[in-house]
């Protein structure tokens, strides 16, 4: 890799010694990331920048952060949690990160067919680095569509020096997430938070706070690594599990506090903390369902003896950094977490989260639950314990008002927000849209899950474009797994696209023709009987109804 340190100028340096100081002061990717595109762009001039990462144990590689007109298309089809990702061989970003050689081209003619196609702009010039922390190959970094005039040498150079600085400050951040991750910290980062609080936290002395513990186990592990005869398959069993068990803590702003074998032990702080507990407990029961279905699809064992315990229990703990100044790990202690996990242990044959009373006098307007037998938590060597109320929490009770989630191609969007969502928010319907509600830095199938589980209703708006939309067959798919959903999705047709080819369980469904009917957001509350004053309206006497039984395709 040629970089003439000769063609930067004063200016380059002291804006690359600034970037330096800039970056290092970041201690969430996310943040760190959004820094890098920006300063990226600032010093190229170029409107669409990507930083390009490596996957970790997946082929090929994936899109961290993006900026540009279609920056979110970009993450949806090539994120780290998209069905797609950049192949190495064959692809610019792929070829840089692999041989190590910069890109300059002012040229370009197909190779960004697809982004072009969604931008509805040719991509005319590209500069691609190597992202590189020492040997080690991280990814690489991609501008595009420089502003005044082409890509030169200069700029080459100068996003070099720049990359080798993003490169550093990236492999810090995981670093330091991991840390956190393995101190008992492992939450979802603040972008706003900086390294000094985080330290802060890390070193604060031990105090007392009120919190809601949560232990989750799974029942039946031990008869399945007995059962079956390949260590591999019971190790991926239970990576799959472990990772779905954290997924649902970070996503409901819990922490990770331990991995206990089968298990965790999570704490949930500061507002609604029993409340986001409790909505984790139900994700994580019915998301082991689907598990549990996935693995007996794929095996010949009958695994229907496995099963998930849960223990919730809100309290006063101490918290913080418990040890010696040289060994220290961030945690909890006290009855509370004790009854927690004496709670999980219980939590058998059907009743499979139980909670103290004072988490249930928090949500109690939320869920449905039966009072148990009070629990008597013993020290050891004791006859007489103190007595716990518990409840066995059912299910969570149905909202008392309609939400919506909002399934649809991006190129669509336009449709979707100004005939579905900003009509349906006028009429008292809460909608959940994808571009707006998702959080910064969120796993996105993880924040559909759980969107997914708390919506009443689901539009999956049908045309060519949601057609070859793999999230948005993702989506239904999801929703169907969820169970809650059925006889309460209802396809909106822009074309004359078939709901099949969106997602097969479409097949057979009513549709809304959403060109011709008149009114459409009234429409649509009527058919979900919400909110009062709307009309509610059968389907076969709606003219904008249709079926869409079609043959299934081939």
């Amino acid at each position: 890799m040629n970089s003439d340190i000769s063609l930067l100028t004063r200016d380059d340096m002291l804006a690359l010694i600034e970037s330096g100081r800039e970056l290092s002061g970041q201690v969430t990717l996310e943040a760190l990331l959004q820094r890098i595109l920006a300063r990226a762009g600032q010093l190229t001039d170029s409107p669409d920048t990507s930083v390009i990462l490596s996957h970790d144990g997946r082929d090929g590689l994936y899109v961290a952060a993006a900026t540009g007109d279609k920056a979110e298309w970009v993450l949806t089809t090539f994120g780290k949690h998209s069905l797609k990702s950049i192949p190495v061989e064959g692809s610019k970003a792929g070829t840089a990160y692999s041989t190590g050689r910069s890109i300059l081209e002012n040229k370009v003619r197909g190779h960004f067919e697809a982004v072009d196609h969604e931008t509805k702009k040719v991509t005319e010039s590209m500069v691609c680095v190597p992202l590189r922390a020492g040997e080690e190959a991280i990814g690489a970094m991609q501008i595009l569509n420089k502003r005044s005039g082409e890509y030169t040498e200069h700029d080459r150079i100068l996003l070099e020096h720049f990359a080798s600085q993003a490169a550093i400050a990236i492999k810090n951040a995981q670093l330091f997430e991991s840390l956190l991750a393995h101190s008992g910290l492992y939450i979802r980062l603040d972008p706003a938070m900086r390294p000094a609080e985080l330290m802060r936290e890390l070193h604060r002395p031990a105090h007392t706070e009120e919190l809601t513990v949560l232990f989750a186990d799974m029942r039946g592990f031990t008869q399945l690594c007995n059962s079956m005869r390949s260590p591999a398959r019971v190790q991926d069993h239970l990576n799959e599990y472990i990772s779905m068990l954290a997924e649902e803590v970070i996503v409901h702003d819990g922490m990770v506090n331990k991995f206990l074998g089968d298990g965790v032990m999570a704490l949930f702080r500061h507002d609604n903390h029993a409340e986001r507990a409790v909505k984790t407990a139900f994700r994580i029961v019915d998301r082991f369902s689907e598990i549990k279905a996935g693995w007996n699809d794929r095996s010949s064992e009958d695994l229907s003896f496995l099963d998930v315990g849960i223990g919730i229990v809100t309290d006063e703990v101490t918290i913080g950094a418990i040890g010696s100044e040289t060994v220290r790990d961030f945690t909890a202690i006290g009855a509370a977490v004790n009854l927690a996990a004496a709670f999980e242990l219980v939590a058998r044959d059907g009743k499979r989260i139980i909670v103290n009373h004072l988490t249930y006098r928090l949500v109690k307007e939320q869920v449905e639950a039966e009072s148990l037998e009070d629990y008597v938590l013993k020290k050891p060597g004791q006859t007489v314990g103190i007595r716990h109320n518990r409840y066995f929490l059912k299910r969570l009770a149905e909202p008392s008002d309609q939400s919506v989630f909002v399934s649809h191609s991006h190129d669509d969007r336009d449709f979707v927000e100004s005939r579905l969502v900003l009509p349906l928010k006028e009429l008292g319907i809460r909608t959940w849209y994808a571009s707006n509600d998702i959080p910064k830095g969120s796993i996105w199938t993880a924040e559909i899950r759980k969107a997914l589980s708390e919506c009443t209703w689901m539009l999956i708006v049908v045309s060519k474009n949601s057609s070859g939309s793999e999230w948005v067959r993702l989506e239904v798919d999801l929703a169907v797994g969820l169970g809650h959903m059925l006889g309460k999705m209802i396809p909106i047709q822009l074309d004359e696209t078939s709901p099949a080819r969106v997602n097969e369980y479409l097949v057979s469904m009513q549709a809304i023709d959403g060109r011709t009917t008149a009114e459409l957001a009234a429409t649509i509350a009527a058919l979900l009987g919400a909110p009062p004053g709307v009309r509610r309206v059968s389907p076969a006497l709606d003219q904008g109804i249709k079926s869409s039984r079609t043959p299934r395709p081939e």
